[in-house]
């Protein structure tokens, strides 16, 4: 009987680790509107569009004021966080984003400027 009760919490221990992770690796998916503070070029906000493509995230920055989209050449995923690899203005540039809550995150942009976003619904 002892044997039973610790395979069962054991597969259920196992379900709800599986599902906590499915729901991190999924947080970051979707549209996010983005404000970088106190750049050279002052306050710049930009939509962040994060989606799954054959298992890799993949995504873009749109510039509303211009309607210019920025490719992200790499997206690494970590336990709690992403860092975005893009170039923009000629320069290679790191964007670190982590969850703040279910619609918002907050980050920073070469360890310089910092970043927060909110969810498009």
């Amino acid at each position: 009987m002892k044997k039973i009760s610790t395979l069962l919490f054991f597969f259920a221990f196992l379900i709800i680790g599986s599902a906590a992770s499915a729901q991190t690796d999924n947080y970051f998916l979707g549209t996010w509107q983005v404000t970088v503070q106190d750049t050279p070029n002052g306050t710049v906000n930009v939509a962040l569009n994060i989606e799954r493509v054959d298992g890799k995230l993949v995504g873009k920055f749109i510039d509303a004021s211009s309607s210019s989209e920025t490719t992200i050449s790499q997206i690494k995923e970590e336990e709690k966080s992403i860092t975005l690899y893009f170039f923009a203005e000629g320069y290679e540039l790191i964007l670190n984003l982590k969850p703040v809550d279910e619609d918002n995150l907050s980050g920073m942009l070469m360890d310089s400027f910092t970043i927060s976003g909110t969810r498009v619904k």
